[in-house]
């Protein structure tokens, strides 16, 4: 059965869900869903879904260059207009926030802020094929926001999101604290 890559723009509450549930550190979990849904309606956040049979195999979401710089203003300013938010998730959202950094990004990059992959779905196909798969549904999203790089940031003890990473050649550019940022370039 074929995969197929699909822009999610309505009825994203599933998807919602599925993120909070699978990445229990996303900010989104604790910022609420009308806060998401808002980033989705502004064209902030992108989402992706990978499905197969129509059920959702996978999900990505991807914030472009202009947006990731803008990102965290829009969260400070939410959480000023609505502190009981803030108070409930005091430490963990400074910890989030204090994942920006000055990092020397251009247009050319995108980046990949979350990736669910629900591994039932692809038992079906090699590993390699499933990588393959997903480099090409990657090179359709990066050409869709014209960029080239995908980068992104994860937590230095989350070791299945690096050895996917790694196994798929995505590049460390940077870390802090215990923070690792990875990068991979495509031919588009």
């Amino acid at each position: 059965m074929a995969y197929q890559l699909i822009k999610i723009k309505r009825n994203i509450k599933q998807n919602y869900e599925i993120i909070c549930n699978e990445i229990t550190t996303s900010i989104f979990s604790y910022l609420g869903f009308d806060f998401f849904n808002d980033l989705v309606k502004n064209n902030i956040i992108h989402i992706y879904n990978i499905k197969k049979k129509g059920n959702i195999s996978s999900i990505i979401t991807v914030i472009d260059y202009k947006n990731y710089n803008r990102i965290n203003k829009k969260i400070f300013f939410y959480l000023l207009r609505k502190p009981i938010t803030l108070i409930k998730s005091f430490i963990y959202l400074i910890k989030s926030l204090s994942k920006k950094t000055n990092l020397k990004l251009n247009t050319k990059y995108l980046h990949l802020l979350h990736l669910i992959i629900f591994k039932k779905d692809f038992l079906d196909i090699s590993l390699k094929s499933k990588d393959l798969l997903f480099d090409k549904f990657y090179k359709k999203i990066l050409k869709e926001h014209n960029a080239s790089i995908f980068f992104l940031c994860f937590e230095e003890k989350n070791d299945s999101a690096y050895k996917y990473y790694t196994r798929n050649k995505f590049k460390s550019f940077y870390k802090k604290k215990d923070i690792i940022y990875l990068k991979k370039k495509f031919k588009i």
